[in-house]
C-alpha cells in the first residue's frame, strides 16, 4: 500500500523514480550497467527578470474593452494582441541542473550506445545474467531501494533525499567484498537541435572525492549554479581520472550530493562544500534515521487507510496499473496514489524552497513544455488543495512568500497596464514573480485574475489556522489584490460589476456575429473567484478588526456583480452572453469553479445551480471533455461535490487507467503534478466536505470504498477529524479541537450533529 515497486530499471525518465527535499530533486533510473540519476534544484531557471509589460496598454485597454461591448470581437482582439500582450513573450522558466552518471565498467556484458531523447550519446555496460532485479519507492518512509544479483553476487543500494541536512543520499553495497566498481561524471545537456542551448562552465574532480559541475545560466543577470557530489567508499580504492571519479573493489560507497544556486547564496561553491562536508561525517545510519523522522512528521499528520487485495501487492505498479485497465478494481493501488500526492507535497514544497512547478520539483528539460513554471489559471493552485486538509500549512508557505515575490512586481504591472491601485497577475509566473501577460496566446494571455485565485490561499490558510502573525504578514498581500478590482472592475450596459477585457481560460466562443473570440467582459469564472476573493477579505477584516477604508466599496461590487446564470442548454453560462462553444469538450471548465474550489454552488443549498452543473459536465464527457490530468482530477472533485459517488470514483479509477504514468505521475501528457494533487484531493472529497460551519461526512461514498479510516483531517472550524467507516456506514467519528469551535457535523442520511467544543476538548460518536 504504502511502495512503488518495478521489477526493470527505468527505460526512460518517465519510470524513473522520484526523490526530493524541497529545494532539491532527483530521478533515480535504477540502471544496472549505467545509473543515472538526474538532479534539479528549484531555482536553477533560464535568467534574471526581464520587464515585459506592454507600455501601450494602458492607452488602449479601456477601448479594448468598448469593443467588446459592441461585439466587435474580431477587432478587439487585433488591438489587444499589439497593445497588451507582453513586450517580450516569455518570462524565464525551470531547468533541469544536470545528470550523475555511474558506470560499471568491470561488470560483464555487452557494450551498448545508447541515445537519450535528448539527443546526448553514451555506452553502457548492458549485463546479461541480472536476476531478481527490484526497484522501490517507500512512501512512507522517503527512502528508495534497488536490488539485484548479477553472477550470483547481490547488489544493494538505497538512496533519500534529507531536508535537514541539505543532501541527497545514494548508497551502494555489494554482499560480496570487494565487487562494488563503478565511475562517477557529471554532464548537462547541450542541446543544440532543440529550442534552447543550456550549457554549464565546466567539470572539476576538485580531489580523489568531490567533482562538480558549475556555470552561470541566462547570462551575466542570470543564476550561477552548482552542483557537487562527494563520494566516499570503503574497502577499495578510489582515485580521480581526468573528469572523473573511479571506485574499485570496493565493498560500499556512498554519495552525497547538493547543489546550490546565487539566489540563495553568494557563494554557492562554498556553501556545497561545507554542506557535504558536515553530511558526510555523520554515521549513515543516523543521516537516515534523521531524514526518515523529519519527513514523517509531515507524512503522519493524517492518514487514508483503505480495504485492498493484500495479494496484488506481490505485483510491480505498472503490473497493477496494467490490471486496472483491463477492467479490475485495486483499492489498494487507489490508496498508494493518494498516499503518493502526500509524499510528492512534502519532497517538493519545504520550508524556504520555491514552491512547486507544474511539475513539483522533477523536470528533465532545459525547454520544456509550459516552461515548467507556475501557470495559476487552475494549475499551482490544484497543487496546493490539499496542504491544509492534510495538516500540512508549513508546506504551504513557499506560496505564500511567493506572492510576496510577485506582489512587488505586479503593483508595477496593475499601474503601468490599467493605471490601477493594487496588483494583479496574469496567468503565468516565473521564479521572480513576474506578473506581465505570458504568451501570445489570445486565449488566455489577457487574464489579470491570476493572482486573485491565489490570494484565496492566503483567506483559506487564515480559515484553518486563525494565525494571526500569518494574517499580519499578508493581509497587505490580499488587500492589495482586493484592491486592483476595485479600479479595474466597471460597470457594462445592465449596470452590473464586470471585468475586462478578460477571458475563460483557454476556451473559445462564438459570438453573436459568428467570429470565434475569446476575449470578452464578465466571464462567469472571474467574478466567481472574485465573490470569493471579496467575501474573504471582508470576513477577516472583520474578524481582525482592520481598516475599513475599502470595505464599503467591496461590499458595492459583491452586491453589484451578475449572479451565476444557466443557458438554454440547463447548463452554467460560461459567459455573460449564452454563447454557443466552439469546443464544447474543452478540458478546462471554468464556470464550474464556484463548485470547487468555490462554495457558491453548493448540492444542499443551491439545488438548481447543481442540476446545471452536473448538466454542464456531463455535457463536456460527452463531448470528449476530461481528456488531460488536472481535468479528469477537477471532475471527479466536481462530481464528488454534487455526491455523485459512481461518477467520481469512475473518474478515478479513470485518471489512473488513461493519466498516469508507471511511476505514478500524473500524465497531461507529458508529466505535470498537478493531476496527482487534484486526483487525491477528489478522493479526500468522497470521503470528508467542508464548508466551514458544516462538515458532511461520505457525502459520495462509492460503493467499491465498503470499509477504512480516514485520520488526522484538519476542518475549517480547527477541529482534527478522524473518520471510521464499515461496509459502506459509518461505524465512528471524533472531533478534537485546536481552537474554541462550533460547527454542525452531517452524517449518514443527513443526521446532524450540531458540536461546540473549547480548545482541546473532544467529542466522540459511536
Amino acid at each position: 500500500m504504502n511502495k512503488i515497486c518495478m521489477h526493470k530499471e527505468a527505460k526512460n525518465w518517465n519510470e524513473a523514480l522520484p526523490v526530493g527535499n524541497g529545494f532539491m530533486g532527483a530521478m533515480v533510473f535504477g540502471g544496472v550497467g549505467t545509473e543515472r540519476i538526474q538532479i534539479n534544484e528549484d531555482s536553477v531557471w533560464s535568467g534574471g527578470f526581464i520587464e515585459r509589460t506592454n507600455p501601450d496598454a494602458r492607452d488602449y485597454f479601456s477601448k479594448i474593452r468598448d469593443l467588446l461591448m459592441a461585439e466587435k470581437t474580431g477587432e478587439a482582439e487585433r488591438l489587444a494582441e499589439q497593445s497588451m500582450f507582453g513586450a517580450y513573450p516569455h518570462m524565464r522558466h525551470y531547468q533541469s541542473l544536470g545528470d550523475i552518471w555511474l558506470h560499471f565498467p568491470k561488470e560483464k556484458g555487452k557494450k551498448a550506445l545508447t541515445q537519450l531523447e535528448n539527443g546526448l550519446m553514451y555506452q553502457a555496460w548492458v549485463p546479461k545474467t541480472v536476476k531478481d532485479y527490484k526497484r522501490s519507492l517507500d512512501i512512507e518512509q522517503s527512502v528508495g531501494t534497488i536490488q539485484y544479483r548479477y553472477e550470483e553476487r547481490m547488489y544493494e543500494r538505497e538512496f533519500f533525499a534529507s531536508n535537514p541536512d541539505k543532501v541527497i543520499v545514494y548508497k551502494l553495497n555489494a554482499k560480496t567484498a570487494k565487487t562494488l566498481n563503478f565511475e562517477t561524471a557529471l554532464t548537462r545537456k547541450d542541446n543544440r537541435g532543440g529550442r534552447s542551448v543550456s550549457y554549464c562552465d565546466g567539470v572539476e574532480v576538485l580531489d580523489n572525492e568531490i567533482i562538480r559541475l558549475y556555470g552561470q545560466q541566462g547570462g551575466e543577470n542570470g543564476i550561477g549554479f552548482e552542483l557537487m557530489v562527494m563520494i566516499a567508499s570503503t574497502g577499495g580504492r578510489q582515485y580521480r581520472m581526468g573528469g572523473r571519479i573511479v571506485v574499485e573493489n570496493a565493498d560500499s560507497a556512498t554519495l552525497y550530493i547538493t547543489a546550490r544556486t546565487t539566489y540563495r547564496s553568494t557563494s554557492p561553491r562554498e556553501w556545497c562544500l561545507q554542506t557535504l562536508k558536515e553530511a558526510a561525517i555523520q554515521e549513515y545510519t543516523a543521516l537516515r534515521q534523521r531524514h526518515i523522522n523529519d519527513y514523517q512528521k509531515y507524512y503522519k499528520q493524517s492518514m487514508l487507510l483503505l480495504e485492498g487485495d493484500e495479494k496484488l501487492e506481490s505485483q510491480s505498479t505498472p503490473e497493477r496499473l496494467q490490471r486496472m485497465r483491463e477492467g479490475y478494481t485495486d483499492i489498494g493501488l487507489v490508496n498508494t496514489y493518494y498516499n503518493y500526492a502526500k509524499y510528492l507535497l512534502i519532497s517538493s514544497s519545504r520550508e524556504h524552497s520555491l514552491p512547486a512547478t507544474l511539475q513539483g520539483i522533477w523536470n528533465e528539460d532545459f525547454a520544456p513544455m509550459w516552461g515548467s513554471r507556475y501557470t495559476i489559471n487552475i494549475n499551482i493552485q490544484m497543487n496546493y488543495w490539499l496542504a491544509e486538509k492534510w495538516g500540512l500549512p508549513e508546506l504551504h508557505m513557499p506560496l505564500f512568500e511567493h506572492l510576496k515575490q510577485m506582489q512587488k512586481n505586479g503593483k508595477q504591472v496593475a499601474d503601468k497596464m490599467y493605471g490601477a491601485r493594487g496588483f494583479c497577475c496574469h496567468h503565468n509566473t516565473d521564479i521572480w514573480g513576474d506578473c506581465a501577460p505570458q504568451d501570445s496566446n489570445i486565449a488566455a494571455t489577457i487574464w489579470p485574475l491570476g493572482a486573485a485565485w491565489l490570494c484565496l490561499h492566503i483567506v483559506e490558510h487564515y480559515q484553518y489556522t486563525k494565525d494571526p502573525l500569518f494574517i499580519q504578514r499578508y493581509y497587505p498581500v490580499l488587500k492589495d489584490s482586493v484592491l486592483f478590482f476595485l479600479d479595474y472592475m466597471f460597470q457594462n450596459d445592465e449596470g452590473n460589476w464586470v471585468t475586462g477585457p478578460s477571458c475563460s481560460p483557454e476556451n473559445t466562443y462564438v459570438s453573436e456575429n459568428g467570429e470565434y473570440s475569446n476575449l470578452c467582459n464578465g466571464p462567469v469564472m472571474d467574478l466567481e473567484i472574485l465573490h470569493q476573493l471579496f467575501t474573504g477579505y471582508l470576513k477577516i477584516t472583520d474578524e481582525i478588526g482592520g481598516e475599513n477604508d475599502i470595505s464599503q466599496e467591496v461590499k458595492e461590487r459583491l452586491d453589484g456583480m451578475p449572479g451565476i446564470k444557466i443557458g438554454k442548454y440547463g447548463q452554467i453560462q460560461e459567459w455573460q452572453k449564452d454563447y454557443e462553444e466552439a469546443e464544447i469538450g474543452h478540458r478546462h471548465i471554468s464556470q464550474l469553479f464556484a463548485l470547487y474550489p468555490g462554495e457558491q454552488i453548493r448540492a444542499d443549498q443551491t439545488p438548481e445551480l447543481a442540476k446545471a452543473a452536473e448538466l454542464t459536465l456531463r455535457r463536456r464527457l460527452e463531448n470528449g471533455g476530461g481528456h488531460t490530468g488536472w481535468s479528469r482530477a477537477w471532475i471527479i472533485l466536481f462530481f464528488a461535490r454534487l455526491h455523485k459517488s459512481e461518477d467520481a470514483w469512475y473518474h478515478l479509477e479513470e485518471l489512473l487507467k488513461n493519466a498516469t504514468l508507471d511511476n505514478l505521475f500524473d500524465n497531461h501528457p507529458p508529466f505535470q503534478i498537478d493531476g496527482n494533487f487534484g486526483g487525491a484531493c477528489g478522493l479526500l472529497e468522497m470521503l470528508v466536505q467542508d464548508y466551514g460551519k458544516q462538515i458532511y461526512l461520505l457525502p459520495s461514498l462509492p460503493k467499491q470504498l465498503k470499509t477504512g479510516k480516514l485520520l488526522g483531517i484538519r476542518t475549517k472550524c480547527g477541529g482534527i477529524l478522524n473518520l471510521y467507516w464499515s461496509n459502506g456506514t459509518i461505524t465512528k467519528w471524533d472531533l478534537k479541537a485546536e481552537r474554541d469551535l462550533d460547527v454542525t457535523i452531517v452524517g449518514e442520511a443527513n443526521v446532524s450533529h450540531y458540536i461546540a467544543l473549547k480548545k482541546n476538548e473532544a467529542f466522540y460518536w459511536e
